[in-house]
């Protein structure tokens, strides 16, 4: 018996250390999906030809970069808003907008959050997306707001998001 599985494992060519030095080397493609990175785009204007923000005077964006990997369906930025203005600014909500559709922010706590001038804030963001973070953002830019209110008047900023598979790290 011992002697027919050793002529069996030389009929295959295989010694057992060739079989753990193969196994080693198919494990991380067999268990693991690739990452991406989901990042602030560079962004002059929106879609209509206006400034990306309102007035930017009024407030700064700027979303932290989020790595994960590609099959996961949920997106959780940290989002930097900062009152650049003379007034108070209220902070009604984020939102975010991909293919077409209006993702609401998970984590609801702390809003409404008034901003002093000159005060920054750094608010969490929840996500969950109906496809994956591949297909929402890597073919198109996603669209995070930020809606709040300045001098009575209801205003929205926005920061472009993109998707992209270099410097990738696996979450």
């Amino acid at each position: 018996m011992i002697r027919d599985s050793r002529t069996r494992r030389q009929e295959l060519g295989l010694k057992p250390i060739n079989r753990v030095v193969l196994l080693m080397l198919l494990l991380p493609i067999l268990g693991c999906d690739p990452g991406m990175t989901i990042h602030q785009a560079v962004q002059r204007s929106n879609r209509n030809g206006l400034p990306a923000t309102p007035n930017l005077n009024d407030l700064t964006i700027s979303v932290r970069t989020f790595s994960s990997l590609i099959g996961y369906s949920s997106y959780a930025p940290d989002v930097t808003v900062t009152n650049s203005s003379a007034s108070s600014i209220t902070i009604k909500d984020i939102e975010l907008t991909a293919k077409g559709i209006v993702y609401a922010n998970r984590q609801q706590d702390g809003y409404p959050f008034m901003l002093a001038p000159g005060q920054t804030q750094v608010f969490g963001g929840w996500f969950d997306l109906r496809e994956d973070l591949w297909k929402t953002f890597f073919k198109q830019r996603g669209d995070l707001r930020v809606n709040y209110v300045k001098d009575g008047q209801e205003m929205t900023a926005h920061a472009a998001i993109a998707g992209d598979r270099r410097n990738a790290k696996a979450a």
